[in-house]
């Protein structure tokens, strides 16, 4: 079996990862038009070519992370990963860990939904440490 690669995302990887976005066994089942869509993805990685990541197995797109920083804070956004492994969720964050440390962060982090379990255990597998429960509000401009 071959390694996990890790890589920045390109244009041809769009069909893959909104697949990923879509499905809530990837920890997904998030896709969001407004902010998901094929042109907003270009663009930010036309801004800052490391701000999504995919992981791949033998050539298939199996997992996707997005950071979020700005010189303050780091984030994990769309963190969707296919099958239950932990090597496809290390991948990933290793990479990202070390693009945020090369940028000055210390810290990253990341939200989850509020008693999820899975997210709880893929977290803490990790290394993050629990916070407070937030929700989170958003609204149309």
């Amino acid at each position: 079996m071959n390694p996990i690669i890790t890589r920045n995302y390109r244009l041809e990887d769009y069909a893959a990862v909104a697949i990923l976005y879509k499905d809530s066994s990837t920890y997904g089942g998030q896709f969001d038009e407004a902010r998901d869509a094929l042109e907003r993805l270009q663009k930010l990685v036309e801004e800052k070519p490391d701000a999504i990541l995919v992981a791949e197995d033998e050539g298939v797109i199996v997992g996707t992370v997005t950071l979020f920083e700005d010189g303050r804070s780091a984030w994990l956004y769309r963190f969707a990963v296919k099958g239950e492994g932990l090597d496809i969720v290390n991948a990933l964050y290793e990479r990202a860990a070390q693009i945020l440390k090369l940028k000055g962060h210390t810290q990253v982090l990341v939200y989850a939904p509020v008693g999820d379990k899975k997210f709880e255990e893929r977290y803490g597998a990790l290394g993050f440490t629990k916070g407070h429960d937030y929700t989170a509000y958003w609204r149309a401009i």
